[in-house]
């Protein structure tokens, strides 16, 4: 599938003194930037209860290989209509509304400011939304989260990221991170998830991710 990007037109900014290296830094928007896991589980299974379906649902949203969304389409019963139609109209109403996680817009901005290039890398693609790149450029504005680079259909993100040079990448999703890893790029998954991967750091929250990459500059 096409990857669609561009460079946004945010202004720039002078890297701060004492700044070591100047990174390339790739981060995911869905339930890294945001936490949306839990709401959008939830509205799943009222989708495929009002579809009669008959599902349990425990809360458990597995791992979403290769970002095709099959993990909606197996767990909820859902016909490709029914999983386009639940993508297109009730996810992207959620995604649209969702608040940053605490702390990330500031951090976010802060790395910029420092010197660091942003790229905002999403799986968000134009199979399940008229227009991803639009989808996404809003509600980055809106929030007043600055970036150099947006790209959308990132299906395969340790291809995207190889491409684009990034040095470091942030996600929530293992299969993204592991995709990433293999690249031989650095890798930080946030979640409250523990793993057990050696190329995988797992930090909770953007602080933590913040004092992370201080610590990685300390080391060069």
């Amino acid at each position: 599938m096409k990857i669609i990007c561009a460079f946004s037109r945010c202004s720039n900014s002078e890297g701060k003194k004492g700044i070591i290296v100047k990174m390339n830094i790739g981060i995911d928007i869905d339930n890294t930037i945001t936490e949306v896991e839990e709401e959008l589980n939830n509205a799943a299974y009222e989708y495929a209860i009002k579809l009669g379906k008959n599902i349990k649902n425990d809360d458990n949203i597995s791992e979403d290989i290769k970002n095709t969304v099959d993990t909606y389409k197996k767990k909820f019963q859902f016909s490709y209509e029914e999983l386009k139609y639940f993508l297109k109209n009730i996810q992207e109403e959620i995604t649209n509304k969702a608040k940053p996680r605490d702390n990330a817009v500031e951090i976010i901005n802060k790395l910029r400011k420092e010197g660091h290039k942003i790229f905002i890398i999403t799986a968000r693609d134009s199979e399940f939304h008229d227009d991803p790149y639009l989808l996404s450029k809003n509600w980055l504005d809106k929030n007043n989260i600055e970036y150099d680079k947006l790209i959308v259909n990132a299906r395969e993100k340790g291809i995207v990221c190889k491409n684009e040079n990034i040095d470091l990448f942030i996600d929530d999703q293992l299969n993204n991170c592991l995709d990433v890893s293999k690249e031989g790029i650095k890798v930080i998954r946030i979640s409250h998830k523990t793993c057990n991967n050696k190329y995988i750091v797992v930090l909770n929250n953007w602080i933590k991710i913040y004092e992370y990459i201080g610590e990685l500059n300390e080391t060069k």
